[in-house]
């Protein structure tokens, strides 16, 4: 089965919408539904994404498996996410962040069984947004009202750290709990390029040229 990694476009919106259909969210009143906690996103906004943000998939067999969205700096800064800043409690200086181009791990999905590819996508992506001049990533991993650990080995393997943690309430959904981790750019480079997969990492980075 061949697998690839490349940037997305306007058809993949649809896959995108379809995947994300397929993520369990346990609600409030202790039922579940889907859409994981990938929420508010419609095949309009999934669209916006694709043109305006940095939005790569995995393709198994000519289908779509996974996909990552990071907001650039602009769109970080006109988002709800950046509204909602203030709102977080802090364990770094948001002052001397907020100074720097900044981008931020909006979605994350992947069907089950693509682990590896994930973490090839995980780390193109990644590249990808620090190569456009990308100083600090910003990303959210869920506590509440689920523990979600999927992405801190990556964090971790690049040296993130833990910046902060927010308390969110959504319609259905109850209160979702999360912390904070920032990707310094710097140190991203410096820690694959020490990893024991970095040749492979880079041998499979040729789809974003």
């Amino acid at each position: 089965m061949k697998t690839i990694i490349r940037k997305a476009n306007a058809d993949d919106a649809s896959a995108f919408l379809a995947i994300k259909n397929q993520l369990p969210m346990s609600l409030a009143d202790g039922t579940t539904t889907t859409g994981g906690f990938l929420l508010g996103t419609d095949l309009e906004t999934y669209r916006f994404y694709i043109n305006n943000a940095y939005c790569l998939v995995a393709e198994k067999d000519k289908e779509v498996v996974g996909f990552g969205i990071i907001l650039p700096d602009a769109l970080l800064r006109n988002s709800e996410v950046w509204i909602k800043r203030n709102s977080a409690t802090w364990y770094v200086d948001l002052n001397y962040y907020e100074q720097q181009p900044l981008c931020y791990f909006e979605q994350f999905a992947f069907l089950p069984g693509n682990k590896k590819w994930a973490v090839l996508l995980a780390y193109n992506i990644v590249k990808w947004a620090f190569d456009e001049g990308n100083k600090t990533l910003f990303t959210t991993t869920v506590n509440k009202p689920i523990l979600n650990l999927a992405a801190i080995p990556f964090i971790k393997t690049v040296s993130g750290i833990k910046a902060g943690n927010i308390n969110e309430e959504y319609p259905l959904v109850g209160e979702i709990n999360s912390d904070i981790y920032t990707i310094d750019a710097e140190l991203f480079y410096q820690k694959v390029a020490e990893h024991p997969l970095y040749s492979f990492f880079n041998s499979r980075s040729t789809v974003l040229n």
